[in-house]
């Protein structure tokens, strides 16, 4: 994936002025920065009906037939600082992987303390009470969509581009899941442990048991089966393990299935049942049963890499004799290469979507 001189300039002035950025969200203001070519607009608190705080980069003129690309913040703190500059950091990500040609949306979801709902996965006790996290995402969209419209007039295409990763991976296939008419493309990587599956007998968010229970409507399955669901996973992902209260043994340390906080034990443990308990072998299962179910689906095991860097470099060190081991690299350029791959394929459908039919029998007539 090669940048475009555009793009290189804009996150460079960007990068230039992460101080004067960041000040100001630490002071709590809302406000707008011209950079180069793009408009960066980082909202603090609510603004309009948003009741989430959310960055968005945006060309500041767009053809029409562009995509909204989101990407949920993923730092699970309140420290304002680490928060939104984690969540710049993410904007500049996936600004840079679009060479700077589609508008980027960072919504903010709430870190309110250690023992909150695990907001960042939309985990099942975020909608206690009747809470839906997931309606505040849907009105950031749709803020986001009316601000482009406002400043360049373009009109963005209805349905976004979901990205994801880790967390913000579980985020993208739970939000896709609960609002599948919102979504074109999903591309999600380092979450293969928690696919959820069209199983009745598994609650949210891993199956449908609960689901009318808590978002008040059965799964859109006809909307479901329309979204382009790209998975890529570390070929290591398993490999690194941690330790879990709930848990006698170290358990695979990215396999959301295993973390009470994203998933109830219990659903945890029928999935895993159901199955299997290896996460590279269960989620390569899992997508084909999903592919035979009529999803739009597929997944890439990328050789030879772990989730991420320091994760490659603990594996190195811990097996320095293991020859396999000497050249393993996080994820980190192949997660941008997947991305970009998965957004010239869905720019490819819609402009083929979009083309009229030639040589017709109408055209002949």
């Amino acid at each position: 994936m090669f940048e475009s001189s555009e793009s290189v300039r804009n996150n460079a002035e960007l990068k230039n002025k992460m101080n004067l950025i960041m000040s100001k969200i630490e002071a709590g203001e809302t406000f707008v920065e011209k950079i180069g070519s793009q408009f960066v607009y980082v909202y603090m608190d609510s603004y309009m009906d948003s009741r989430i705080p959310f960055i968005l980069i945006t060309p500041s003129h767009l053809d029409a037939d562009k995509t909204l690309i989101l990407e949920s913040n993923n730092n699970e703190t309140n420290i304002k600082r680490s928060l939104f500059g984690q969540a710049m950091d993410t904007a500049m990500r996936l600004n840079s992987v679009c060479n700077a040609k589609n508008p980027v949306l960072v919504p903010i979801l709430p870190s309110e303390s250690a023992t909150a709902p695990y907001y960042q996965q939309l985990s099942a006790e975020c909608f206690k009470n009747g809470r839906r996290p997931d309606l505040d995402v849907v009105e950031t969209i749709n803020i986001a969509k009316q601000i482009v419209k406002d400043y360049s007039g373009v009109d963005l295409n209805e349905k976004i581009f979901l990205n994801g990763y880790s967390s913000s991976g579980c985020f993208a296939q739970r939000f896709a899941f609960i609002h599948p008419e919102l979504v074109d493309t999903a591309c999600i990587g380092g979450a293969s442990g928690s696919i959820p599956v069209l199983d009745e007998d598994l609650e949210y968010p891993l199956g449908t048991k609960n689901y009318q229970q808590l978002f008040g409507k059965p799964l859109d399955l006809e909307q479901y089966k329309k979204i382009y669901f790209d998975y890529y996973v570390a070929s290591l992902e398993g490999a690194v393990t941690t330790q879990r209260k709930e848990f006698k043994d170290p358990v695979p340390m990215h396999d959301m299935s295993y973390f009470a906080k994203s998933v109830p034990i219990e659903t945890g443990k029928l999935y895993r049942q159901k199955y299997g308990d290896n996460l590279l072998t269960r989620s390569n299962a899992i997508v084909q049963l999903l592919k035979n179910k009529g999803l739009n689906i597929s997944q890439v095991e990328i050789e030879n890499t772990a989730h991420n860097q320091r994760e490659a470099n603990l594996l190195k060190q811990n097996n320095s004799k293991n020859l396999k081991l000497k050249n393993v690299q996080g994820i980190g350029e192949e997660m941008s290469k997947k991305i970009s791959e998965s957004l010239n394929s869905m720019k490819g459908r819609i402009q083929a979507k979009d083309k009229p039919i030639e040589n017709s029998t109408l055209d002949k007539q």
